[in-house]
């Protein structure tokens, strides 16, 4: 279940509890146990699948604001699937109710029937309770406000376009014989996390992608054109509309990725041979032309013929990162770094070397006002833009076996940077070597992953401690936990441990970029466009926009939705911890960041609670059996 909200779950306690254990500020009794809570990100509605009910709980007001009966939803009708017992435990594992990202909607798979929640109104968008279908995929179609089902029908597999709007059934496609799926479906669980599910719709066309097979579907009929007979983990449709770019894994182990060009009427090849390569870093689209960087190799091709544009690669083996900036590249390459323009040329008259280890990971790589600021595993500098030259002639040294963090103070214009218990500023303007200003003592120094910036310093946080330092490298306060049994550090739910107001995405990076490259677009102009889609390739995208905020309220809930996404992306004020207690009891305790108290202690009844946390108010949502427990937050 995806979270969009920033807290961090820590497990256990070593330092003395400063408040009393408290009971829930509301009790909200069900008739059945409940099974599964979730949140929704745009309303902030939470939740809950009791029995074979659904409710949503007022985030705000702490009470039932809607409930969808089983009565409304139907029970299990004569289907096909209920016949085929390897079909019948496939979807009965798939059963429960989750968040559509960036949406009022709430997915339910309720009895082998798919209902579709407005998770503000209560309203179902949609239920497949008549109908004699069970619903394998779902996929929102953002572009269109549309759903996009695969499901198995009569024996059959079909694809099946929904208007939200109506909730009336737009087209139905048969794709193949349910019976030639049956191997995808038994390994389907396993074949997801290497083939994730995706669907698009663009121009005249819709791409779905389920379990590693390509369809391509026409928009308006629903007519199926191809189905590819290779399979293919990302997919991506160039601006001509006339063909799409896809990837596929390949080898024994899937270590190896070979990216095509296809057409997009007939899903075939457009290349003689496809790029083969160990796995892909970049791509962007330029209209008659891609660039492609990948594990050894980076040139432009021609779109239609595959031919490399530049004379020769860029050198460099290993390819880890590329950042676009204007119309130049930054890239790494091995431990190295360069800038080229985009005819391939070399902007620095040598590669900079960036870490010790070719493995190495890179945690922060970027322009920074004529800098190029770097972090790795193992060494941290900055580097003159137009020249190449260090600032620092000596790196600074990491110790490549302990984290390596970062976040930004706009303020002074710092980078403050964390490892081995040291902390540094490096400033973009100095001239100067920076040397730690701060030397601590982490007692769990290889589980701290999250650094937060206060007016008066930064505070460290980990799986089982929290500490402030301020900037004169004094610290502020030291917390450390023990959690309550064996593996729950494991346990909870979203108990990864996200930074807070680092550096955003950049300040994450992988050593080895592989398989989660992205396609970017540029206009005529060469200037970077976010997405392939655009207002006028989708004349129903402004209509969405008001059917996903809700018609009959949208200025006061496009308001509300609006302040939730703030929330959303920086709340790293406080910390949750999951401790045991002096009489061993299991506690949720909430910590402030900025002084290091705890705010409120509550007392858990298992080792693995089902709970949310409303990133708005702070509130916690726990599931005790057939009750959900509200508890306010304490500030």
């Amino acid at each position: 279940m995806k979270k969009f909200f920033f807290i961090t779950i820590l497990c256990g306690l070593v330092a003395p509890l400063t408040i009393a254990q408290r009971g829930p500020d509301r009790t909200l009794a069900m008739g059945n146990n409940i099974s599964a809570i979730t949140q929704s990100e745009l309303t902030g509605t939470i939740v809950i699948k009791e029995g074979e009910n659904i409710r949503g709980i007022d985030a705000d007001a702490k009470t039932e604001k809607w409930k969808v009966t089983k009565d409304e939803i139907g029970g299990a009708s004569v289907l096909d699937v209920l016949a085929d017992p390897d079909m019948l435990n496939f979807i009965k594992k798939k059963e429960s109710i989750k968040a559509v990202p960036g949406t009022p909607y709430i997915e339910g798979l309720i009895n082998y029937k798919f209902v579709l929640i407005n998770s503000e109104t209560g309203k179902l968008v949609y239920n497949s309770a008549n109908e004699k279908f069970a619903v394998i995929t779902s996929q929102l179609l953002y572009e269109s406000n549309e759903y996009l089902f695969f499901i198995t029908e009569d024996k059959k597999i079909k694809s099946l376009l929904i208007d939200l709007k109506t909730g009336n059934q737009i087209w139905k496609t048969e794709i193949g014989d349910a019976k030639s799926f049956a191997s995808i479906l038994t390994s389907a669980l396993t074949l997801q996390k290497q083939y994730p599910d995706k669907a698009m719709a663009y121009k005249d066309k819709i791409y779905m992608l389920n379990y590693g097979i390509l369809s391509c579907l026409d928009r308006l009929t629903g007519k199926l054109m191809w189905r590819s007979t290779d399979k293919y983990s990302v997919f991506y449709p160039t601006q001509n509309g006339s063909n799409i770019v896809v990837a596929e894994s390949v080898g024994l182990l899937g270590n190896k990725q070979e990216l095509s060009v296809l057409n997009v009427s007939t899903g075939k090849g457009l290349w003689d041979s496809p790029i083969k390569t160990k796995y892909i870093v970049y791509v962007e689209d330029w209209g008659d032309k891609l660039l492609v960087a990948h594990y050894s190799g980076f040139n432009f091709f021609d779109l239609k013929t595959g031919q490399k544009i530049w004379k020769k690669d860029a050198r460099g083996d290993m390819l880890k990162r590329v950042i676009p900036i204007g119309n130049d590249y930054l890239y790494v390459a091995e431990n190295e770094m360069m800038l080229i323009d985009q005819n391939g040329e070399k902007k620095w008259k040598k590669f900079i070397e960036i870490c010790d280890n070719k493995e190495d990971e890179i945690m922060y790589l970027d322009k920074v006002d004529e800098k190029v600021f770097y972090l790795t595993s193992s060494y941290g500098n900055m580097v003159d833009y137009k020249s190449g030259a260090k600032l620092w002639k000596r790196n600074i040294k990491f110790n490549e076996k302990r984290p390596v963090l970062s976040t930004y103070d706009k303020v002074n214009d710092l980078f403050l940077v964390y490892n081995d218990e040291k902390l540094y500023k490096f400033d973009p303007n100095g001239t100067d070597k920076p040397e730690p200003f701060a030397e601590v003592n982490i007692k769990n120094e290889n589980e701290i992953s999250s650094i937060d910036l206060f007016g008066w310093g930064v505070s460290l946080t980990g799986q089982v401690e929290l500490m402030g330092v301020d900037m004169t490298g004094k610290v502020k306060y030291h917390n450390v936990y023990k959690q309550p049994g064996e593996g729950t550090r494991q346990l909870i739910k979203g108990a990864a441990i996200v930074g807070g107001i680092a550096l955003g995405a950049k300040a994450v990076g992988k050593a080895i970029a592989g398989s989660e490259w992205r396609m970017t677009y540029r206009d005529e102009n060469g200037v970077l466009r976010e997405s392939v889609v655009s207002r006028a390739d989708n004349t129903k995208l402004a209509e969405a926009e008001v059917l996903l905020v809700g018609a009959e309220n949208l200025f006061s809930l496009a308001d509300k939705f609006s302040s939730r996404f703030k929330a959303m992306r920086q709340n790293s004020a406080n910390a949750f911890v999951f401790a045991k207690g002096e009489n061993k009891e299991k506690l949720l305790i909430k910590v402030r960041k900025e002084d290091g108290k705890e705010l409120d202690k509550i007392s858990f009844a298992n080792d693995r609670p089902e709970y949310e946390i409303d990133p708005v108010t702070d509130n916690i949502f726990y599931v005790n059996g057939n009750s959900l427990l509200v508890y306010e937050s304490k500030k």
